[in-house]
This record gives C-alpha cells, structure tokens and sequence, in this order.
C-alpha cells in the first residue's frame, strides 16, 4: 500500500497537481496489506482522488481502516469504500476497479426515471434493454475508434438526487422502503436486471443501489425515522450493493461498530454470492440532524442502533 501511495503521489505531482493533469486518481489495496495511515494521505491529495480496500473476509485490518477513514468525515470518508470480497470491475467509484490488463472502456447508466410511471415495471425494463443495447454499440464503435477494449456496461439501478430509486422500489412495491416484504421488489428488480445483462456485455454489481446522500426520498425516509444503519446493512442480505453513503453520529462510530457493520456485510455478501461495498461517513452530529455535503445537499445523520 505504502508504494502504491507513493507511485499516486508521484503522478500528481508529474501532471503538475491534480486540477491540471489528472481526472480521477484511484487508490485499490488488499486490506491485509492497506495501512490506513498511507490510505488517508492518499485521499488528502483532492477531491478527485478515490480509494478502496477490498477483503474475501471481516479482518481487524479491514475494520481499522474502515474505522479510521469514515471517522475523518465526509470530505474524505466519500471517496473510500470497502469491498467484499474482492476488487470488482465496474466504473462505479470509488468501490469500482480496472482489472482489465488492457485499456478499456465502460459504462454506467441513469435510469430510474426510464421505470416510473409506467403500466408495469417490465415496460420500463423492455426499454432498458433497447437503451442499453443502443449505448452498447455507440460504445463499442467509440472503443474501436481508441484502439481499446470495450468493457461492458455496469447496469446498477442508482439514484441521483430526485432521480431516486427509492421511489422505483416503493412505487412497484405499493409501500414504504421500512416495509416488510420491500426487499422482495428488490429482489425483482434485480432480476430484471440480471435479464438484461443476458443480452448485452455486463461487468460490476448490476444491483439494486441505495446510497442515501445521494437519494432524495431515502434522505426523507430517514428523517421520518424508517430507516438506521442496521436496516440498510439488513437489505444487503437479498438486495442492493451495501451500505453506501450513509452518515452515523461520530460519538456512537466506535472500533467494535466497524467490526461489527464489517461482519454484517460480509454475511451479506456469502448469503447473496455477490460483492458488496461499504461506504460509510462519521460526522459531529447526532441522529435526525443534518450535515452539508456539498454537493450532495443536507444529509440526516442515521442512527446506529
């Protein structure tokens, strides 16, 4: 971990700083081997700088690090995520990898507003499948074009602000995201999900993703109390990527909770046979208020328990 900072560091300062020469710089680590200390000054160079640790099992070393980044707050606890249980290939940062020994190309789609409103949820899901087909061939003519391979398409349902998926999930399921049996319209989507990738190049998760900061009605839900950390660690076991992008009070954030929120997704993941993420943020403030996160707006701080 410590050469590959210091391999990081070296680029930025090559292309002259960050905001001149590099888009995204990204940071991925075996947690066995990640020391948090070199992660943390990797995050420090900007705000355009990612990083992931990823481990097959919920190891002291990933619990630490997971601990000491989201304790540094949300301009740094954003862009670092914990992968399990291992390095996906996706364009999804910041859990996401290049895997691939060749330059390539690939894809993530917005669609959430592609499935509201419609007679059927497989409606919209037909047109997902001629969107993606159509932005396949645009990609593959645009990787021949670069002389690189084309990679495939990442086809996660996620939200952006009022494109929510928490509003795809509660509109098909006929009830609130909190509710029981919501995880089995979850489930359904992902399904669909899984039937479209039959048809065109997928890499990545393909899954249901429920990042609150970045979901308007989940941000509302949570100020109504309907939704905790343990809740959203809970659906993780039938549905959607992990926990993602969800602030807890700083004063509850302890090392025995990152273990504990480590071994709950790590279940997770056995139970589901598929990767998940962590990404988690420790802010001075206690449940129901609120953070500023920029550009994701206020934020309600969930409760840990």
């Amino acid at each position: 971990a410590s050469e590959a900072a210091a391999v990081l560091e070296e680029a930025v300062k090559t292309a002259g700083g960050l905001s001149s020469g590099i888009y995204y710089g990204l940071l991925r680590v075996d947690a066995a081997a990640a020391e948090p200390g070199d992660v943390l000054r990797v995050l420090r160079l900007g705000g355009n700088v990612f990083a992931s640790v990823h481990t097959p099992a919920p190891t002291e070393r990933a619990a630490e690090t997971l601990w000491r980044i989201a304790a540094e707050g949300p301009r740094v606890a954003e862009r670092f995520s914990v992968s399990i249980p291992g390095p996906v290939e996706s364009p999804y940062l910041p859990a996401g990898a290049s895997l691939s020994p060749s330059s390539g190309l690939s894809a993530a789609l917005l669609y959430p507003r592609l499935l509201r409103g419609r007679s059927s949820i497989y409606v919209g899901f037909d047109d997902l499948a001629d969107v993606a087909a159509a932005v396949e061939e645009a990609l593959l003519e645009t990787a021949a074009r670069l002389g690189v391979d084309y990679l495939g398409l990442d086809l996660s349902l996620s939200p952006w602000m009022d494109e929510s998926v928490a509003e795809v999930i509660e509109e098909y399921a006929g009830a609130s995201i909190d509710s029981l049996g919501v995880a089995w319209t979850i489930r359904d989507i992902e399904e669909l999900v899984e039937d479209v990738c039959s048809d065109v190049a997928c890499i990545g998760y393909n899954q249901v993703m429920l990042p609150l900061a970045e979901d308007n009605l989940l941000k509302k839900r949570a100020v109504e109390g309907k939704l905790d950390l343990y809740k959203l660690a809970h659906l993780s076991y039938t549905c959607t990527a992990g926990v993602d992008m969800v602030p807890v009070p700083r004063s509850r954030w302890t090392p025995e909770t990152a273990a504990a929120l480590l071994r709950e997704v790590a279940a997770a993941a056995a139970v589901k046979g598929k990767p998940l993420g962590i990404r988690l943020i420790a802010a001075d403030a206690e449940a129901g208020q609120f953070i500023d996160m920029n550009k994701f707006g206020l934020v309600p701080i969930v409760r840990i328990d």
